[in-house]
């Protein structure tokens, strides 16, 4: 696939902040995060193999493809996050309605067994030694975890 010189500035930019060539990118919907932080916003997350990034990037709602105009009452607030391989402390697939539990109770997810994984959305559950939680729906969950362990 060709890239424009606007997507390979951008990854330029960011293999610089990274310090090394990016050997994974994607993207992916972030849903969670342990300390309450729910979006559902696209993100572009990607790694070295060592340290893993994702970040958000201000949408306008649309509809249809037309932009909405809407109040601004809550104004955009990036968001970036990033973990070490070597923080975390286990990766896992898990069913959205677990996930969304787990962080309204504090209590720990089952991985999703097959039927779930046919029959239910699931997330990918980043768990690091701190106790932070982050859940994403990925394409490709098994190449992500395979990164990460």
């Amino acid at each position: 696939m060709q890239l424009d010189n606007e997507t390979l500035n951008f990854l330029k930019e960011r293999e610089e902040k990274l310090g090394a060539k990016i050997k994974m990118r994607t993207y992916a919907l972030f849903y969670l995060c342990s300390d309450g932080e729910k979006r559902e916003y696209g993100v572009f997350l990607y790694t070295d193999g060592s340290t893993f990034i994702f970040e958000d990037f201000y949408r306008p709602p649309t509809f249809l493809g037309i932009e909405l105009k809407k109040n601004e009452k809550e104004k955009y607030v990036k968001m970036e996050h990033s973990f070490k391989k070597e923080e975390v402390a286990s990766v896992a697939i898990v069913s959205r309605n677990a996930a969304i539990k787990s962080v309204e109770t504090g209590k720990p997810c089952n991985e999703a067994g097959w039927f779930t994984r046919v029959f239910r959305k699931t997330l990918t559950e980043v768990i690091l030694k701190n106790g932070t939680k982050y859940y994403f729906e990925l394409m490709k969950p098994e190449d992500f975890i395979k990164l990460l362990k």
